[in-house]
């Protein structure tokens, strides 16, 4: 496992009209490795992905992707950084009226590749990687919930990037289509080198996969460690969240923010 450091915020901040979402968070991802972030609805575990992309800017604190610092870029200039970073949107966001090849030769097709033979190639490529090149000429409305995540996820990484961030990737899934998508992320970590930062209210496939892990509670974070740290906390926060207990304070918490981004910021 790499000590380099691939992304990291630090001291992060954001507020939504009246409710603060993150309160001083500082996180380091390092190159290679899988961190799957956790925590309930409401603690900022997406808001913290979207700033990880520049898709929300910080109110206070700062976002480096290696030894650049993003969240005060131009988007001219964070367009550049984008192409280095793969999101796997939690509703897969496919475009529904694009065939398989169409949407994942997308990406390729907005960063100037125009030669269709070298498009196709990295299309069937990544199709491959996912399993799932027999789909190539159907619509996303053909496909599964599981294999919309799939060529998503293949869409994800046809620009080659080195960090990927997942956001709820086996949300809706059931257990057995969850574990071909943890599959794929080991793969491609493994296979691909590649940083993955996973957004997850999964606990089974957080445990599966990670390399490390983060607690997110109340726009902060909680606990971060191993997986074997994690199983053997004393906290009792994280105690809490892992046993699946809530406390009327959580309860509140949640009915006010109703989850991770108003609907405006979705």
């Amino acid at each position: 496992m790499s000590g380099q450091i691939d992304m990291r915020i630090v001291n992060l901040h954001k507020r939504f009209v009246r409710n603060e979402v993150l309160r001083g968070v500082t996180l380091e991802f390092a190159k290679g490795q899988i961190t799957v972030v956790m925590g309930a609805s409401g603690c900022g575990k997406s808001v913290m992905l979207k700033h990880l992309v520049g898709l929300l800017r910080p109110d206070k604190g700062e976002v480096w992707s290696g030894s650049t610092r993003i969240d005060n870029l131009p988007e001219r200039e964070l367009g550049i950084v984008r192409r280095q970073i793969g999101f796997l949107f939690q509703q897969s966001a496919l475009f529904d009226s694009l065939t398989v090849r169409e949407n994942i030769a997308f990406p390729l097709c907005e960063h100037g590749m125009t030669v269709q033979r070298l498009i196709n190639d990295k299309v069937m490529h990544v199709l491959e990687l996912v399993g799932l090149t027999e789909t190539v000429d159907q619509m996303p409305s053909e496909l599964s919930g599981g294999q919309r995540k799939r060529v998503a996820l293949a869409r994800a990484v046809v620009l080659e990037p080195r960090v990927v961030l997942y956001d709820e990737p086996t949300t809706g899934l059931d257990p057995i289509r969850s574990e071909i998508i943890n599959q794929l992320i080991l793969k491609l970590s493994d296979a691909l080198g590649i940083t993955s930062i996973v957004v997850t209210h999964d606990l089974v496939s957080a445990f599966r996969i990670a390399d490390r892990m983060v607690l997110l509670h109340e726009g902060r974070v909680a606990l971060e460690g191993s997986p074997e740290e994690f199983r053997e906390t004393n906290d009792p926060v994280a105690g809490r969240f892992l046993r699946g207990e809530i406390t009327a304070e959580d309860l509140a918490r949640i009915h006010k923010s109703g989850d991770d981004v108003p609907a405006r910021h979705n």
